[in-house]
Formats: structure tokens, C-alpha cells, sequence
């Protein structure tokens, strides 16, 4: 609105006669405002920029901080008010007689704006534009304690996000199968960093990116003007029949009497008719066709303007100049290929051919093309391109999985979440659907030499536009930027190309560098855009199909190949039908599969690639706080003695608890000395800072602000320094304060002199006052202890310091494991609790931060299963996650998911009815569906396998006619080692992989290894290796394994012994159960007759209490009463007396 009211004021230049006339300072009016226009320019550029950035920020993101955008966006009003001011006024000092005219326009515009200034408010305006949802988010956010809080609670952040209505996932992933989500944890992270994110530092990233999508814009409007501004010449100065800029369609078209569209049949047929009689006029043999005579095409390039020529000057130049040979193309102009044609020129899909399409489709033919190769293309050479791209895309989607097996530890939680992202399983719907050619058709090398030199010009056009936005697609609108004009569906295959192309690259630095945690989830917002571009044409197909044809499921699998067709309709995760794991090029005239990646060759590639490439750079190293500038010999003298570092223990409460934590602030005076700068570090974060000090009374006085690390929130820190004590005593406070004014975060905190490695070796309070003297000079021999030790290298020195970070990271992780919601967890006992304490209060700032550090990537190596939480308790999986192949759909979609802990637990959801007897396997890394069908259908095969062999050698080691029974090597069982039987101990074949002794039930057999891999029930607990020299040295951690809790066998293959032997076995089975169902409830019955119990006797004690209360309460009222009536006369009194005692205590 005001950007508009600034645009208004340069209609008064229509006024002025000449640019270059001088007014009586002798100064132009463009010189006058060329600097101006200069700066409002770069201003309108940077409010574009801070709206695109607002707008790329989700609902619940925008909402939340609403007030902080709302706030800097009315900063752009004042802005653009004063840019009008200052054109106008330079306009008036032009166009004046004199400079007191100039004044007096002056000085009504400056009543004016300030009129303007008191009626607008731009915060009521916000208010105002504010929809139902944004109010109802607020108020609910406002009656629940702030952003904070309800990010913070699970079940206010779970109801805030469904009010929203909005996640990126969500807007691609179809309908949810009923599972519960269990990302809650990464969305408040999110939350978390955009709240803390500084407005101007989004502002200033996002600049970058729109001045690239600006300049792409420009340049792509500057030549649709070239290119269309003849065309809308000779539109308006020819007839009806004319409007058709291609001369043979425009004869076609009037020679068959069309009108304004005609059906797609008809036209292809009279294409076909049209150029068949031409060539064979032209021709003097039309029989023959000589390749060999063909000139090379020429390459497609953008083609250039050309002046407005009448249409008969087309047509006679078309007849003058020499038309290649296209007999070819011929070949594929007809009624067969007539629904691709249609296609290529129909952008509407009605059916039906326009004049507008017709010139489009012409107007968008590589310069040097004849119509009919061009149209040949579209006919086949299309679906030709984009079979090779879909074979490129699967090839691509492969190799970043061998990638995966090689990725950092650190980096494959972040490489597991983008390649579970959703986006992939809804790529791999596209590439599913699209119908691939059938090769023998590109043994034309006409059609072939076409299709190859358009594919590349396209590549190389689609992957420039990438490098100009740094292949990010933060929107669709970018997408558009970035493909050009067209139907989505040309360019979709060859833009995820090249974006997985360059994702690849990505995946390949994060095998030797540790990349931030938001770069690959960058890359999916790019894929993300990609599909809501895919979904916005097939909700425009999907509204011109439903008027037309009565199955559009059906019509979509006629149009562009099926490749819209599984993205339509009910669209979901299906892993059984997942096709990234299993596909095989069948091109004949492919170059074969690629050889299986190695770390090596990796790296060597690793050479030739840039770490510009990552957006937020490689985090190999831990950025360690200078203080250098805060030591005394480097601060300038002043009078001002707050400069210097101080120290002391600040406390803060993280969830249920109060924390306390040694932190660290350093001052130093600005070189004006007028501004107070400093840094500070605690645990957790750092932070930089900047404020005022004065003298005040008995010392000096100081406050500064800060952005809160967790919260976002703008924290003031007031303080003062006593010069008697040479301590300063500060308190935190913002904006919850008030709220909650006795909360630990805002109660005083002290700051000492004492460096913060000799803090721990202070005295405490209550030491000092017992014995003074005694407590300085522990103080002082324990400081000089510690800085001697330190300055020798002694070896107690350094094994203190690795048992506080040996210590310090264990407890740290254990308890972000359980703060997180993961699972499995240890708590931290009350010790344990004391100690972590105890090391944040006493450690050096600076090594607690590495400490919490080191823990924080910890974390991030754990294996994280990027899916849903445990079905029994509800966390995060980490480590292994157990499934049920009995509780599983047909589809594979969903089933039964377990973390190590609650493995023997028997969850009932879903419709499914889980059972500890049930098969389960369990897997170490993420199980992607690329993987998902393979180990399942292994994971069955290996069950029944080792079931067998079990039996066999139970069999055997009874001596169950050994005659006529033999074992035989499981490696030969597995085709994978001699095929002949080996004789051998039976004990032999079941021997764990880790121990070498024999297994018994229930064990685990491993679903990867190449022969029959077991591996007991001890072994697993304890995480053991396989033996190198043991019966399967290939086995590792990783490999999925299989449960096998007993070697029983059901079904009609069984003898009788086999049946007797499983019902003994399942009556046992179903015995323990019982027992544990019983002792289950039996646990119950006395926890809740505990409670209940409990909860009786915190009841009476209460009502004991009460009517204690109660009792002493009458009490006092009857000796009121009887000292008030004491005074009355004596009838007045017995009267009373009588009342009160009919009234309590009855006649």
C-alpha cells in the first residue's frame, strides 16, 4: 500500500516537458532524482525480498511470530513514506517558481504525512488483515503462557500444529495411515531455531536467492517482450485467418475452413495428408529417401526476434527457400501417435486445438527445426527422453544408497530422514506410472539424432536457471522461474534429474566432512516444491477431465504416459510396491549396471567437488570463544572498572527442573566509550552482546539484551557493580516476568574476578563465615595446585580432566536421550543427577560447552528410525527397532513397531494384536523402503530356514535314526559354498557367529549373511562382534536378524511327532504366558490397591485435618458467643443459651 502510494507520486512527472530541462539552480530533474531513485530501488528490492522470505515461512511459523515480522514490515512503511517525501519535495523545487513556493509545498506535505501518520496505524492494519485461524492461534497461544510454553508441552504443541492445518510433509504425503506421529521432537527443534533466528540475518540469506530468482525473471521478461512484441504487431494489422504465425498450418488451416479449434484427430490427419503431398511434389523420386544427403540439425537454441513480415511475404519466402528433407518425421504424423501430439500442443487438455495453442507450440520450436521434425519429436521422441531420464533418476536414487553405506556417522540420521522424506516414495509414483518405449523404435537415427540434441539443449537450459537459485526451489513459483513456461510435465524428469544430481554430490561430502544438521532437509524443501507444482497440474487436469470423460482415473493413464496416474486419486505409502530397490534397466543399448561404490572411489571423486555447494558450509570443527580481547593487558586503561571477564553461578529452569551452571561475562568499552560490548558462555551457548553503563550510586550500573538460545525470547540483563566488594549482582528478566516473577530464571545471580577454571576451587559461603582464614588459603593452595599441574602436563591433571569429560558426556547423553523422548533410556539416579550438577556448576564454561557439545553429537550418531515411535511406549526408536512379520499389512504400509526395551511387550493397535510368539525381526539402521520389501521377504526365508536346521540338529543329537538322517553344510543350504554335503558335529551348524557355543531358543539368525548365521540371546544383549576366525567372520552389528523363539513347525507338511512336538511346544509357550498375564495383573492389582491405599489416607489425613479446622472453628464461635452474652442481663442470657443449644446440640 504505501509502495503504491510512492509509485503514484512519479505520475506527476507526465508534467514535466524534458528530463534534461534545467530548473533556476540549473539542475535537471533527472540529476535531481537520480540518487534517490537509486536507493528506492534497493529498498523496494529489499521489501521484496523480506515478503518472499515471510512468505516462504509456514502458517504456524508466521503466526507464532507475528508480532516480530508485523514490527519489521511496518519498518518498510515509514520508508517508502519518507522516499515520497523526498521526491516530492525534490519535484517541488523543480517545477516552482521559486524557493518559497518550495517551502510552503514543504511545509503542507510535512502537515499532511503527519495527518497521514496519526489516522494510519499499520499495527491496527495488521490486526485488521489478520484471518479467523491467525486470531484463533493467537488467543490460544496468549491463554496458554506464550510461544514458549506451548512449544515446549507436547500436547499444546500436538493441538497447535493440528489448528495450523500445516507441515511440508503433510502437504505431499497423501492421506496418514492412523499412525500416530512421533516427530514432535524435530518439530520443536525446528520451531525452537526459526523463533531464535534473527529477522534480518533471514532477511539478508534471502536476498541472495531473490536477487537470483529477480534477475532470471527479468531476463526472462525482457525476451517474451523481443519475441512477442512482433507478433502482436502483425496480430493487429492482419485478419481472423491470419493469426496463425506458421505458414503451412495457416494454408492448412484455411484450406480446411477451421474456425477459431478444431479436434486434435482431424488436425494430426491433415498434418500427415499435407506433408505427405508436399514432399512428394517436391521430390523427383518419392520413393527413394536418402539419409546420407541430410545436413547435421542444428543445435536448439532460443530463437531470435524477427521484424512483423505480411503473411503473403511468409509464405512466398517459405516457397523460395530450400525445405529440408523430413519423409522421416512423416513416419510418425499420423492417427497412431495422435494422443502425444495432442498433448504437445493442447496445454489445456480439452481435446481440442486452438489458434493460440497452435502458435505457442510453434513459437516454441528450436530455431533451424522444421515443423514436421519438431512435431516427430513430441509424437515419440518425448516419451523417448523421458524413459531415458526415468532410467537416469532410478540409477541416481541407487547410488545415493551404496552412498549411504559409507556416509559419516554423524551424518546418517540427517541422510536417513531425506531419503524417508516422503518426497521419494511420491518420485518414485512418477516414475512408477510413466510408461517407458519400447527402444526399437529409436533405432530411427533421425529420431534419435532429434531426440538427443533436444534433451541436452533443455538439460543445459534447466541446469543453468539451477545454478542461477543455487538449485534451491524454496517455492513453486521458483520452480516455474526455473522450467520456463510449459506444462510441468516436460520438464519433470530432467528437473529431478539434475536436482538429484546435485543432491548427490551433497551425499558424497557428507562421507568425509560432518555437515549441518539443515542442509539435506534444504535439499527436500527442493523436491517438496517440485511435487506441489506436480499437484497443482493434476488438480487442473483432474477439474478438465471430470467434464469430459467419465474415468478420470483411467484418462490420466492415457495422458503424458501414466505419469500422473499413481499420483492421483488416493495416493499413499505402499513399500511392497516400492520399485527404487528392484529396478533393472531394460534398455538393450544401456552400458550395464554400475560397480558397487567403495569409500575409495568416493573419495577420489571427492576431489573434483567443491564444499561451495553447501549451504551452511561443513561442520567438521567445534568453534571454540575467543576471549583474548577481554584479558586486562589488553584492554585499554579507563576508568571504568566493569572491563574484564567475570564469573559466578546463574541457574535457569530446563523442563521439571532447575538448572544451575557456571557462566562466564566479559565486558569492554566501545572505542567511543559510550557503548558496553562483551561476550558471555555458559554451558550450552554463547552469546555476544552489546549495552550501556553508567556511574551510579556506590558504583556502576549496567543493562544489555540478548536472544534467547532456546527460546527466541529477548532477555534483559540489568546489573550492577559495587565497588566495595568488587562484585557485581545482575538479574535476568523478559517479558514472562511478570507471569511469573519467583521463578529461578529471574532471581540475582553474583559475578566474581575468579577466572572460571579456578571457580570450582572457591569457598562456599558457609565455609568462609566458619573460618576465614582458612578458606582463602584452601582456595589459594588449591588455585596454585591447579595452575602448576596444568603448566607441567601433570599426568593427574589430565586424567582429572578426562574423567570430567568422560563423566560429563556420559550422564549428559543419558539425560538428552530422556529429555528428547527416545528410547531406550537410562535415567540418571539422584546421584548421577548431583553429579552432572555438580560438573556444570565447578567445569569451565568453555570445556562444559565442548562437553555438551561432544554429547550433542553423540546423539546425533545414534541410529535413528525416521518412521514412527514404539508402539508400546510411545518414544522415538534409537539403536534397533523390532518388527512384527505377523502384525504387518499386506502392502507393507504398516505394522507393529517395537523399540529393545519393550520388545517382550504385546501392544494391541491398529487392528493389530501383537503377541511376544509372533516372528519379529530386529534392525540397527534405518529400514528404508528401497529395503523394506527384500528383508522381509528374507527375514521369512531365513525364519523357516533355521527353524529346519534347528530341528535337524535336535533331531541328531537324540539320535533319531542317525542312518538315515544327514546333515549338510548351512553354506551349501544357502547355494553359496560346496554343493555337496559335508559331514559334521550337528553342534557345528548352530553355533553362535559371537561365542562359538551351540544356541539355544529363543536366538537370533541373521537375515544378510551368506550362510545360516545365529547368534544367541547373550551375544545380543552385550552387542559382541562375530569372531574373525568364528563360523561367520562376514557378520556384522548392522545386519537385520530374526527371531526365533522356538524351532516348533505348523502346517500340513508336518508328521505327527513334528504336530505333538509344536502343541507341547505352544502349550508351553501359552503357559508362560499365562503365568506372565497373572504376575501382569497381579503387579497391577497391588499398584493400584497401593495407590488406592495412599490415596485413602491422603483423604482422611485431609478430612482429619478439615474438620479439626472446622471443630476449632465452632469452638471459637461458642466462646464469642458465650463472652458476648455474658454482658447481657441474665434473662437475655438464658434466652441465648437455650437458642444455642437447641441449635447445636439438639433438645
Amino acid at each position: 500500500m504505501k509502495m503504491q502510494e510512492l509509485m503514484v507520486v512519479f505520475f506527476e512527472l507526465r508534467h514535466v516537458r524534458s528530463s534534461s530541462a534545467r530548473a533556476r539552480d540549473g539542475i535537471t530533474i533527472s540529476e535531481r532524482l537520480q540518487p534517490v531513485m537509486s536507493q528506492i530501488a534497493n529498498d523496494i528490492k529489499a521489501c521484496g525480498s523480506a515478503c518472499d522470505a515471510y512468505l516462504k515461512k509456514g502458517f504456524l511459523m508466521k503466526t507464532v511470530k507475528s508480532g516480530v515480522y508485523e514490527n519489521r514490515l511496518s519498518e518498510f512503511c515509514s520508508i517508502f513514506d519518507d522516499h515520497k517525501k523526498t521526491v516530492e519535495l525534490a519535484m517541488s523545487i523543480h517545477v516552482t517558481v521559486g524557493m518559497d513556493a518550495a517551502n510552503e509545498k514543504l511545509d503542507h506535505q510535512h502537515d499532511r504525512l503527519k495527518n497521514i501518520e496519526r489516522k494510519l496505524d499499520m499495527i491496527a492494519v495488521f490486526r485488521k488483515l489478520d484471518t479467523p485461524r491467525e486470531k484463533d492461534i493467537n488467543r490460544f497461544i496468549e491463554s496458554h503462557g506464550g510461544a514458549r510454553a506451548c512449544i515446549t508441552n507436547d500436547e499444546l504443541l500436538e493441538e497447535l500444529i493440528v489448528k495450523s492445518g500445516e507441515l511440508s510433509v503433510a502437504r505431499i504425503s497423501g492421506k496418514d495411515n492412523g499412525r500416530k506421529s512421533n516427530d514432535l521432537p524435530q518439530i520443536r527443534k525446528r520451531l525452537f531455531k526459526e523463533l531464535q533466528e534473527d529477522i534480518d540475518d533471514t532477511f539478508k540469506r534471502n536476498m541472495v536467492l531473490f536477487e537470483r530468482k529477480l534477475e532470471m525473471q527479468n531476463k526472462q521478461l525482457t525476451d517474451a517482450l523481443h519475441q512477442e512484441s512482433s507478433h502482436i504487431i502483425s496480430t493487429l494489422l492482419s485478419g481472423a485467418h491470419d493469426r496463425i504465425i506458421d505458414s503451412d498450418l495457416q494454408k492448412i488451416w484455411k484450406d480446411m475452413g477451421w474456425k477459431g479449434s478444431v479436434k486434435a484427430r482431424h488436425f494430426v490427419l491433415a498434418l500427415h495428408d499435407y506433408y505427405t503431398d508436399l514432399l512428394n511434389r517436391q521430390s523427383p523420386h518419392p520413393g527413394k529417401y536418402d539419409r546420407s544427403s541430410i545436413s547435421p540439425l542444428p543445435s536448439p537454441v532460443p530463437r531470435s526476434p524477427l521484424p512483423p513480415t505480411p503473411s503473403s511475404a511468409r509464405s512466398s519466402s517459405f516457397s523460395l527457400r530450400k525445405r529440408p528433407d523430413d519423409r522421416w518425421a512423416l513416419a510418425y504424423i499420423n492417427a497412431a501417435y495422435v494422443q502425444p501430439i495432442l498433448e504437445a500442443v493442447d496445454d489445456d487438455g480439452t481435446g481440442f486445438v486452438s489458434v493460440k495453442e497452435v502458435n505457442t507450440f510453434v513459437e516454441s520450436r528450436p530455431e533451424g527445426w522444421s515443423l514436421p521434425t519438431w512435431i516427430a519429436f513430441w509424437a515419440v521422441g518425448w516419451q523417448a527422453s523421458i524413459s531415458k531420464y526415468k532410467s537416469q533418476i532410478y540409477s541416481l536414487i541407487q547410488t545415493m544408497f551404496q552412498v549411504l553405506e559409507h556416509a559419516l556417522p554423524s551424518n546418517r540420521r540427517a541422510i536417513d530422514e531425506y531419503l524417508f522424506h516422503a518426497s521419494f516414495w511420491r518420485i518414485e509414483l512418477l516414475l512408477r506410472s510413466t510408461r517407458s518405449i519400447n527402444f526399437k523404435i529409436m533405432s530411427d537415427p533421425d529420431l534419435a539424432r532429434v531426440t538427443e540434441a533436444y534433451s541436452a539443449a533443455e538439460e543445459e537450459r534447466i541446469d543453468g536457471n539451477l545454478k542461477e537459485v543455487a538449485y534451491e526451489l524454496d517455492t513453486p513459483a521458483t520452480v516455474s522461474l526455473v522450467t520456463g513456461e510449459g506444462r510441468i510435465e516436460r520438464y519433470i524428469f530432467p528437473l529431478i534429474y539434475l536436482l538429484l544430481k546435485r543432491h548427490l554430490e551433497v551425499l558424497k561430502l557428507a562421507c568425509k566432512h560432518v555437515l549441518d544438521t539443515e542442509e539435506l532437509a534444504t535439499l527436500n524443501e527442493s523436491l517438496v516444491s517440485v511435487l506441489l507444482t506436480v499437484d497443482d497440474r493434476i488438480q487442473n487436469l483432474e477439474a478438465v477431465f471430470k467434464q469430459t470423460h467419465l474415468d478420470v482415473q483411467g484418462r490420466f493413464g492415457n495422458f503424458a504416459f501414466g505419469l500422473f496416474q499413481s499420483s492421483y486419486g488416493d495416493i499413499r505409502r505402499v513399500p511392497s510396491q516400492n520399485t527404487l530397490g528392484t529396478w533393472v534397466d531394460e534398455d538393450e543399448n544401456s552400458t550395464g549396471r554400475k560397480e558397487f561404490l567403495t569409500l575409495e572411489s568416493i573419495k577420489a571423486e571427492l576431489h573434483e567437488s567443491s564444499c561451495e555447494i553447501l549451504k551452511y558450509g561443513i561442520q567438521d570443527a567445534f568453534h571454540a570463544t575467543d576471549y583474548y580481547e577481554f584479558e586486562l593487558h589488553r584492554l585499554r586503561a579507563s576508568p571504568n572498572p566493569i572491563q574484564g571477564t567475570w564469573t559466578g553461578h546463574c541457574s535457569r529452569r530446563e523442563g521439571e527442573e532447575n538448572v544451575t551452571f557456571l557462566i562466564r561475562v566479559s565486558f569492554k568499552l566501545s572505542f567511543d566509550r559510550k557503548t558496553l560490548l562483551g561476550k558471555g558462555e555458559d554451558y550450552s551457548s554463547t552469546f555476544n552482546f552489546s549495552g550501556t553503563t553508567s556511574r551510579g550510586r556506590g558504583g556502576y550500573d549496567f543493562t544489555f539484551a540478548i536472544t534467547d538460545d532456546d527460546g527466541g525470547l529477548c532477555r534483559t540483563c540489568t546489573g550492577t557493580l559495587s565497588l566495595s566488594t568488587d562484585t557485581i549482582t545482575a538479574t535476568w528478566s523478559d517479558r514472562r516476568k511478570k507471569d511469573n516473577p519467583d521463578e529461578v530464571d529471574y532471581q540475582p545471580f553474583v559475578l566474581r574476578r575468579t577466572p572460571p577454571f579456578l571457580y570450582r576451587y572457591r569457598y562456599k559461603q558457609h565455609e568462609f563465615s566458619e573460618d576465614p582464614t582458612r578458606a582463602r588459603w584452601s582456595f589459594a593452595c588449591n588455585a596454585v595446585l591447579h595452575q602448576v599441574q596444568a603448566k607441567m602436563w601433570s599426568r593427574q591433571f589430565f586424567e582429572r580432566r578426562f574423567n570430567d569429560r568422560k563423566r560429563f558426556v556420559e550422564l549428559s547423553v543419558r539425560d538428552l536421550v530422556v529429555s528428547m523422548g527416545l528410547t531406550p533410556q537410562n535415567p540418571l539416579s539422584t546421584a548421577e543427577k548431583q553429579e552432572l550438577d555438580y560438573l556444570r556448576r565447578d567445569l569451565d564454561p568453555s570445556e562444559a560447552r565442548f562437553y555438551h557439545a561432544l554429547a550433542t553429537f553423540e546423539i546425533q550418531k545414534l541410529p535413528w528410525h525416521p518412521a514412527w515411535g514404539c508402539d508400546w511406549c510411545e518414544r522415538r526408536i534409537t539403536k534397533c527397532r523390532i518388527m512384527c512379520l505377523h502384525c504387518m499389512s499386506e502392502d507393507l504400509s504398516d505394522n507393529i513397531d517395537l523399540c529393545g526395551v519393550c520388545m517382550d511387550r504385546m501392544p494391541t493397535k491398529r487392528g493389530f494384536s501383537h503377541d511376544v510368539s509372533h516372528p519379529m525381526v530386529k534392525v540397527e539402521q534405518t529400514l528404508h523402503d528401497f529395503h523394506f520389501s527384500r528383508v522381509v521377504e528374507a527375514a521369512k526365508s531365513a525364519l523357516e530356514r533355521a527353524k529346519g536346521l534347528l530341528r535337524n540338529v535336535e533331531s541328531a543329537l537324540r539320535g533319531e535314526d542317525p542312518a538315515a538322517f544327514a546333515l549338510t553344510s548351512p553354506r551349501s543350504s544357502r547355494g553359496s559354498g560346496s554343493t555337496g554335503a559335508e559331514p559334521m558335529d550337528p553342534k557345528d551348524l548352530i553355533a553362535c557367529a559371537c561365542c562359538r557355543r551351540p544356541v539355544t531358543t529363543p536366538c537370533w539368525a541373521c537375515v544378510t549373511c551368506a550362510r545360516d548365521t545365529f547368534v544367541c540371546q547373550e551375544c545380543d544383549l552385550k552387542r559382541l562382534p562375530a569372531l574373525l576366525d568364528g563360523p561367520s567372520p562376514t557378520h556384522t552389528i548392522s545386519h537385520p536378524l530374526v527371531r526365533i523363539r522356538d524351532s516348533s513347525i505348523a502346517g500340513q507338511n508336518a508328521t505327527t511327532e513334528e504336530k505333538l512336538a509344536a502343541l507341547q511346544q505352544r502349550l508351553v509357550n501359552l503357559e508362560h504366558k499365562v503365568a506372565d498375564g497373572l504376575s501382569a495383573i497381579d503387579m497391577k492389582v497391588e499398584e493400584r490397591l497401593t495407590r488406592l491405599e495412599a490415596k485413602m489416607d491422603h483423604r482422611f489425613s485431609l478430612f482429619e485435618a478439615s474438620a479439626e479446622a472446622r471443630f476449632d472453628t465452632l469452638e471459637a464461635l461458642l466462646r464469642q458467643v458465650v463472652a458476648q452474652t455474658s454482658a447481657l442481663p441474665s434473662m437475655y442470657g438464658q434466652v441465648v443459651r437455650e437458642h444455642v443449644k437447641s441449635v447445636y446440640f439438639g433438645k
